[in-house]
């Protein structure tokens, strides 16, 4: 790498107290191990690899989900990343020693960097490196100070006190340093910590099963993977009333999938144009439900989460009032679950053959 090419790198771009900040917690996240550092046994090895493995398949799971959120909320508190990562690495805290509980943590972040960092030009990727080392450094403290030989409930009480404020200060610190009081105020409310406090009484479990039967730890993949779905979730549905997103094909799909498998009713609707207006008139018609606008191959496809079958098909109507009062022409399909299916392959399918239907209709109906 050459020296232009480092100079160019966006944390340059950032205030003085920012950069040093990141680089205090990042020296401090390298050091603390090394100057913690005791023999890890064999047990403890394979207790590393399980929870490491554990946390890399997470990772893995979540991707698509994660996808479709960076899709909605690019901009929207990129910090605040609904990472559940440490169900592990808190567990890793309480069950190893430091430089073990270090390494499951780096081997977790490297893991989640494809999943909670895409590669991209306008991504500041020192903001994930920052996190990272900041859950590295906690990790690390929180282990060396519950192995201390004190009494039980004081151990655990502290480790978890150390976990959030560690955790919590690094991320408002930076916050404050860059500017962003704003963010650092929601910092001192208890919405922003509740995910982390789901995820430490995950571990917290783990750590209480160890000796029984560690096998069972397993079932923190499920109960992490659930978590993460209901926020990501929540959060999704919280955009969409925001109003109109439009968005590509792939994209519209990646956000479909993760809405149809949360919700238990919605409707999609389906416009078959060529008329570039369409997109405009369609985000001045929605109203009433929630809605997300994609542009893909032949027209629009309009997703409406926790409408009823009734309202997307009163929906598609007056759409189709719409369109026509501006004189566009289109053809406009509508299918809802449960009704007609239960995962998004079923809603288009049924979509695609509605339009061929009324395509036909109308040919046959001009028809002389």
């Amino acid at each position: 790498m050459r020296i232009w090419q480092v100079r160019a790198w966006p944390v340059w771009r950032e205030r003085r107290r920012v950069i040093a900040l990141l680089a205090v917690v990042e020296l401090l996240a390298l050091a603390v191990p090394i100057a913690t550092r005791t023999p890890v046994s064999r047990a403890e090895l394979v207790i590393a690899v399980f929870l490491a493995s554990l946390s890399l398949s997470y990772s893995v799971f979540v991707y698509g989900w994660e996808k479709a959120r960076r899709f909605l909320l690019f901009e929207r508190m990129p910090s605040m990343t609904p990472n559940v990562q440490g169900t592990w690495c808190f567990a890793a805290a309480l069950l190893l020693p430091p430089v073990a509980a270090a390494s499951v943590t780096a081997l977790s972040s490297l893991g989640g960097w494809r999943t909670y960092n895409p590669a991209a030009p306008n991504r500041r990727v020192y903001r994930y490196v920052y996190s990272s080392m900041g859950t590295l450094l906690a990790a690390t403290v929180c282990s060396w100070v519950f192995h201390r030989h004190l009494p039980l409930a004081a151990a655990l009480s502290l480790a978890s006190a150390l976990w959030v404020v560690i955790g919590a200060g690094a991320m408002t610190l930076a916050m404050c340093a860059s500017g962003d009081f704003g963010a650092a105020k929601k910092m001192l409310q208890l919405q922003p910590h509740r995910m982390v406090l789901a995820t430490m009484c995950i571990a917290v479990g783990e750590y209480g099963i160890r000796d029984i039967a560690m096998p069972l730890m397993w079932l923190s993949l499920p109960a992490a993977v659930a978590i993460h779905r209901h926020f990501v979730t929540a959060e999704l549905h919280s955009s969409h009333r925001a109003g109109f997103v439009p968005m590509d094909r792939q994209a519209w799909l990646h956000v479909a999938k993760v809405i149809v498998e949360a919700s238990d009713t919605l409707s999609v609707v389906r416009v078959a144009t060529a008329d570039p207006e369409a997109a405009a008139i369609v985000a001045k018609a929605q109203t009433g439900c929630d809605a997300i606008g994609a542009t893909g191959d032949g027209g629009l496809a309009i997703l409406l989460p926790d409408c009823p079958p009734a309202q997307g098909d009163a929906f598609a109507r007056r759409l189709r009032i719409v369109m026509a009062h501006h004189g566009i022409d289109c053809t406009l399909a509508a299918a809802s679950k449960p009704r007609d299916g239960q995962d998004l392959d079923d809603l288009l399918a049924v979509l695609e053959a509605e339009l061929v239907t009324r395509e036909a209709s109308r040919r046959s109906a001009s028809s002389p």
